[in-house]
């Protein structure tokens, strides 16, 4: 972990040197990033340092224990519903350590026993189901602020049936009906001067180093990439084109000119 980033850092140090002694423009810039990106990754793979891991489980330690818990508990009411039954199937020393374990000694008492075990699967199983409602809540919350389109599409239902969709001819008639009419709107209206009044146009200001970089870190690192097959990971460590890119955004915006990519 130290030489990658001791990698970043050097990478860094040279895109320093190349972009403080050349004018590029932002098709020069992104094939410089782009290249950076490619040698930095072919250097971590040299080095070692980049393994592939097993994946971690995401699910928290308590939450497996207690379904551990919960499987137990559940094999040992099954053993007791069988030993009340007096079902052989059940193996003596089993059957001893099950009573022993309950402070049973007679099958009369094994009713009590069965109803503490349910009521403890029932209050774990209460806690599990509260914790993955607050989760998908919790995430849903995450989906709304980053990727509400995404958010839409899980809740969207999967199949609907449509009876008697209109036809091309009807929701153009229909649309027209509502956007194709002119409408007059009172231009003296007091509350359009009271809006102005206290909500003052904005001034434009130069895009800096710290925008970028605050614009970036609102972006997910492995999301998938433009036209310029660039991912926003590369974007963040590379901290030495912020500035660079802050340049060639003003001059974007100044002279209005988009070039090719």
């Amino acid at each position: 972990m130290f030489k990658i980033k001791a990698i970043m850092q050097t990478a860094n140090k040279a895109m320093e040197e190349i972009l403080d002694g050349k004018d590029l423009n932002i098709t020069q810039l992104n094939h410089l990033i782009y290249a950076a990106a490619t040698v930095i990754t072919e250097e971590i793979n040299g080095t070692g340092e980049y393994k592939l891991e097993t994946q971690r489980s995401k699910t928290p330690p308590w939450v497996r224990r207690t379904q551990e818990s919960i499987n137990d508990i559940r094999k040992e009411l099954s053993a007791l519903v069988e030993i009340k039954r007096d079902n052989r199937k059940v193996q003596n020393g089993k059957r001893t350590t099950l009573l022993k374990k309950c402070n049973t000694e007679k099958k009369e008492n094994l009713d009590q026993a069965i109803e503490e075990l349910k009521q403890k699967v029932s209050a774990k199983t209460q806690r599990l189901s509260r914790y993955r409602k607050r989760q998908n809540q919790y995430y849903q919350n995450k989906l709304f602020r980053t990727e509400f389109k995404k958010l839409y599409n899980c809740r969207r239902q999967t199949y609907r049936s449509v009876k008697n969709a209109p036809d091309k001819e009807e929701v153009e008639n229909f649309s027209r009906g509502i956007y194709g009419k002119e409408v007059q709107h009172n231009g003296e209206a007091h509350w359009i001067e009271n809006q102005y009044q206290q909500n003052p146009s904005m001034e434009w200001g130069p895009v800096c180093k710290k925008d970028v970089a605050n614009a970036l870190r609102a972006t997910l690192n492995w999301k998938a990439t433009g036209r310029d097959q660039i991912a926003n990971f590369w974007l963040k460590q590379l901290t030495a084109s912020h500035k660079h890119i802050a340049a060639l955004v003003n001059k974007l915006f100044e002279e209005d000119q988009i070039p090719e990519w």
